[in-house]
């Protein structure tokens, strides 16, 4: 009802009209798109025009409505993953639009029973407790829970139908790919072992301390990195959450229990029960009624504002007796605490300051700066209009140059760890050479030496956070042998391998097949990934919208 946009009912009329004329989410013809002032050109793929319209839906709400599905595998495929942005949108949109051409090209049509089938295997769809399929889940999605985001069921059945074909694809592209079973082998082989080793840390604290920039220096990094010091965009909005009225519950006053007998306890006590089941029954039922009754106010109140193309917002409000509160400007990372809640929807609950942060300022349509009716707790709504944008800039020197300091000594004092390690590592590999112990040559250094073993990658060493280090880099050495230097954030590890022993294990052959079977199938998806990056190095695209 109120998140059905009847805000919007001339832009809802304008949108049925140009359904009528036929255009379509990735339909044909070089110059769908243009000339429609309500809906820009928002990017040019290989000299095709698409809308700000089919751009959003085949981008930012494709993805949100797959991670929504679960199909967090089909979203990495097609780059959906990265920062939010135009790059990545763009992306995932042009990697969707030739997976779309390779069903035509390779004949990829999954059937509609193979959708049926991985619908009711999806667990969005399946009771939280039975895990199985719930007709009652899907309803609420495909009625309720996407029409914000643009999509409709078909588009769904669109996405599931895109997912398979995706995972058919790969077997086309990479068919003849197959992993090598002495890799296999020798992977589980590597995750099998026991090893004993010796090792010594280096601090990098020590390096940080020893490292003082001039402001000279600081100045020279700035000017070359100044790029990525950015102030954060800030937004000024008025709001005002609007709240219901309800009835207070009835209170009984407090009796001394009349029942002696056990028998006569319980009656009482069951009678009590009754007596507030019926209360509760009839205060739900109140609610109810006046949820209704508010939800109605509030829409009347978004057709109001319709009307005014947004002007009558304060005088709206205070008809209502709604408190308007108006912020200072802030930063997505600093919202004020009245708006850091979240929609109150089990399908969708999308904080408050993400829908603020996607409001539009300066459009052709007046109620672009304005959110939808938020729900929230307590059977309240939201309602806010973004009032003041402060975008984001580039930081002068002097507000930026606490952090190129920090980062000043983060680079430099990495580069000295790195240098220092190696050299350490040489001087002890020569030691070992001549017969020395790694233990006598680390101390030599001035390390602290420390064992462990023999232990296997499953095994957590005490007191040790970097066990699964320790053992994947002892894993790929030569026992009587020193490693590489392994870099870690807080320093650098020197590590001795004593002894490498492959445990017994008559399960070994049946997880050598799986290890096979996943190499092969993660070979499948290289081949995949690499034949969109061509497709998408070859392609022309253009962001009409800047």
């Amino acid at each position: 009802m109120i998140e059905n946009l009847r805000k919007y009912t001339g832009l809802i009329i304008f949108v049925v009209a140009l359904l009528f004329v036929g255009l379509a989410f990735f339909g044909n013809g070089s110059s769908a798109g243009q000339g429609n002032p309500g809906d820009p050109p928002a990017v040019k793929i290989d000299g095709r025009t698409y809308t700000y319209t089919e751009f959003q839906k085949g981008s930012s709400a494709t993805i949100r409505l797959a991670m929504e599905l679960g199909l967090y595998q089909f979203v990495s495929k097609l780059g959906g993953f990265g920062p939010e942005g135009d790059e990545t949108n763009q992306r995932f949109f042009a990697n969707h639009l030739f997976l779309k051409q390779a069903r035509e090209e390779f004949g990829v049509h999954p059937s509609d029973e193979e959708v049926t089938a991985a619908l009711k295997a999806m667990p969005a769809f399946q009771d939280n407790t039975t895990r199985q399929y719930d007709q009652a889940r899907y309803n609420l999605l495909v009625t309720q829970g996407i029409g914000r985001l643009g999509m409709t069921e078909s588009d769904v059945l669109e996405l599931v139908r895109d997912n398979i074909a995706s995972a058919k694809l790969e077997e086309i592209i990479g068919g003849g790919l197959a992993a090598d079973r002495t890799t296999a082998a020798d992977q589980v082989a590597s995750n099998d072992q026991q090893v004993t080793i010796q090792f010594a840390r280096t601090s990098l604290e020590k390096f940080k301390e020893e490292i003082q920039p001039t402001d000279e220096e600081l100045l020279a990094a700035w000017e070359t990195t100044k790029d990525k010091y950015q102030t954060d965009r800030k937004i000024k909005v008025t709001y005002f959450i609007a709240k219901p009225v309800y009835p207070e519950p009835e209170k009984e006053e407090a009796t001394l229990p009349q029942a002696v007998t056990e028998e006569d306890k319980k009656a009482e006590a069951e009678e009590a029960k009754n007596k507030k089941d019926i209360a509760d029954a009839k205060l739900a039922g109140e609610k109810k009624e006046i949820d209704g009754k508010f939800a109605d106010l509030v829409d009347a109140f978004l057709s109001e504002l319709d009307s005014s193309e947004g002007a009558a917002f304060e005088s709206l409000a205070g008809e209502n007796k709604w408190e308007i509160t108006t912020t200072e400007l802030f930063p997505r990372s600093a919202v004020p605490a009245a708006l850091s809640i979240n929609k109150n929807s089990a399908t969708d609950p999308t904080p408050v300051a993400d829908l603020l942060f996607q409001l539009v300022l300066e459009s052709e349509q007046p109620l672009a700066k304005f959110t939808d009716a938020v729900p929230v707790a307590d059977g309240g709504y939201l309602i806010a209009r973004l009032d003041e944008i402060e975008e984001a800039r580039t930081k002068t020197f002097d507000e930026a140059k606490d952090l190129v300091k920090a980062d000043y000594i983060s680079e430099k004092s990495a580069e000295a760890l790195k240098t220092d390690a190696d050299e350490k590592t040489a001087k002890i590999r020569e030691a070992v050479t001549g017969g020395k112990t790694f233990a006598d040559a680390a101390k030599e250094l001035g390390l602290e030496v420390k064992s462990h073993g023999p232990f296997k990658r499953t095994d957590q060493l005490d007191g040790e956070a970097d066990t699964a280090i320790l053992f994947d880099t002892a894993s790929m050495v030569a026992p009587g042998s020193l490693a590489d230097p392994v870099l870690r954030p807080d320093g650098a590890l020197l590590v001795f391998v004593e002894k490498r022993e492959l445990v017994k294990d008559p399960a070994r052959d049946s997880r050598v097949e799986q290890t096979l079977t996943a190499l092969t199938s993660s070979q499948k998806t290289t081949a995949f990934a690499a034949w969109l990056n061509e497709k998408l190095e070859n392609t022309v695209i253009e962001n009409l919208l800047r």
